[in-house]
């Protein structure tokens, strides 16, 4: 759901207009016509009184098993449409439920579409108008920050501008999120240029470096990214290239719904090794997705990978699969390339968006940008106490 959306939802005051109730489930009647259904086992369920749980908190207490499936009300009123009150057979348990979190939490095919997150696509074309932001604005408000967040879950990206180039700048606005992951190269890694570290990091490399995700080799990899940008080549090259892999996904689904699908079943195997140092495999379709249909993930690293481990009538027509899905994302109309300069810094969801790099002359490697990661539960976390706190 969009921020609009979650606020909307939030600061509107709906009221029950009545209930009514049958053999298994409740129906509640709002002030603005709409119904919701709600099964008595699910209410039982989510009881957070002081017996059952910690409302506060949210932790539970109660069992599933402690009631029979088939559990009914022993009686149902409420109080000015503001509060539902369920006394359960056949112990006299007493149920109370805020108006207000039982709407929010209303499992009708509409409500549920209204709380789902639509994310914007989005392809060469986004570079007219840019999701960005200015440091002080991230530092000093928190509507500046909700704004950031709010970027990366609309668009997958979100640039930062003004960020003193000094190496103390991005632990310090990284960890506000919350803590950086630890990686093979360190918490914070220096990206330049450098021969003698290539076999160590293929971004210390002089060459083109293909969209990717990274650490696709991880059973987990990186959720949301920086790089920070110290110095830059003055030449234009070492271009930054980033693509949306939602994006591709569905377009890749609209023009050949085979090999989305066989790009959604069947895993592709990536590798990371150096001798006597790490041996890091795993395997995973390139796409997954949520219940409804909707990607959720995109794991793709023409970087490390493995051997394809199919059944081999599967090969070829994967192959053919996945022949169309690196068109897609190593064409220019779906790359948003940026020269990043000293004071800039991106931000990313590595499981969406895909990374890259133009090559760098031996002549111009000035380039230095500064890596490091955070999970996307903080990310998620701080958007919902921002919005939650009505800014």
């Amino acid at each position: 759901m969009g921020k609009n959306s979650a606020m909307r939802s939030q600061s509107k005051r709906y009221q029950i207009s009545k209930v009514k109730q049958d053999k298994r489930k409740l129906f509640v009647y709002w002030d603005d016509g709409h119904r919701s259904t709600f099964h008595y086992i699910w209410l039982r369920d989510n009881c957070y009184c002081s017996i059952c749980g910690d409302p506060k908190h949210g932790e539970k207490r109660f069992q599933i098993t402690d009631v029979p499936i088939d559990i009914e009300p022993l009686s149902v009123c409420w109080d000015r449409g503001n509060t539902l009150e369920i006394l359960w057979k056949p112990d006299n348990h007493k149920s109370v439920y805020n108006a207000q979190w039982l709407r929010q939490h209303c499992y009708s095919q509409t409500e549920r579409e209204h709380r789902q997150h639509r994310p914007i696509f989005w392809d060469s074309k986004i570079v007219s108008n840019l999701p960005e932001i200015a440091y002080q604005e991230v530092l000093n408000r928190n509507s500046g920050r909700l704004k950031l967040l709010e970027n990366l879950r609309d668009y997958g990206i979100c640039f930062v501008r003004n960020v003193p180039p000094q190496k103390g700048e991005l632990k310090a606005f990284a960890q506000s999120f919350g803590p950086l992951l630890e990686t093979n190269y360190g918490r914070i890694f220096e990206i330049i240029v450098d021969p003698e570290e290539s076999h160590k990091s293929v971004a210390n490399s002089e060459i083109d470096l293909i969209p990717h995700t990274d650490d696709a080799y991880q059973y987990a990899p990186p959720g949301i990214i920086f790089f920070h940008c110290l110095m830059a080549n003055n030449d234009g090259s070492g271009q930054s290239i980033f693509v949306d892999g939602f994006q591709i996904a569905e377009m890749l689904r609209q023009e050949d719904s085979e090999a989305f699908a066989l790009l959604c079943r069947y895993e592709v195997s990536f590798r990371k090794y150096y001798h006597d140092r790490i041996d890091m495999q795993f395997s995973s379709p390139v796409f997954c997705l949520d219940s409804g249909g909707n990607v959720k993930e995109v794991r793709i690293s023409n970087l490390f990978p493995a051997p394809l481990d199919l059944p081999e009538e599967i090969i070829e027509p994967f192959y053919m699969a996945y022949r169309k899905l690196m068109q897609f994302y190593t064409n220019p109309r779906y790359y948003l390339k940026q020269s990043l300069q000293p004071g800039d810094l991106v931000m990313f969801d590595n499981h969406r968006i895909l990374h890259g790099r133009t090559g760098i002359g031996r002549q111009n490697q000035r380039r230095h940008l500064r890596y490091c990661s955070v999970e996307r539960d903080f990310f998620h976390s701080w958007w919902r106490l921002l919005v939650d706190s009505n800014i």
